[in-house]
């Protein structure tokens, strides 16, 4: 786990979860916040997203949970 990865979580929440739009913010591409994102959930073993496809659509409980410890 890094601040980056934490920091992706935190903006995509801020940025209701509009991931280029996290990417403009953090000033990195898209696929970068994509793999942050999906390495922080691997590496915890838990969903922080809830999905449509590929579109993050909002916070799962865990992510819920999680996001406070983040901010």
């Amino acid at each position: 786990m890094n601040f980056q990865q934490l920091r992706s979580m935190r903006e995509a929440a801020r940025r209701a979860f509009n991931l280029t739009e996290v990417a403009r913010v953090l000033h990195t591409s898209q696929p970068g916040v994509s793999r942050q994102i999906r390495e922080l959930e691997e590496e915890l073993g838990v969903d922080l997203f809830v999905r449509a496809g590929k579109r993050l659509t909002s916070l799962t409980e865990v992510g819920e949970l999680i996001l406070p410890i983040v901010e």
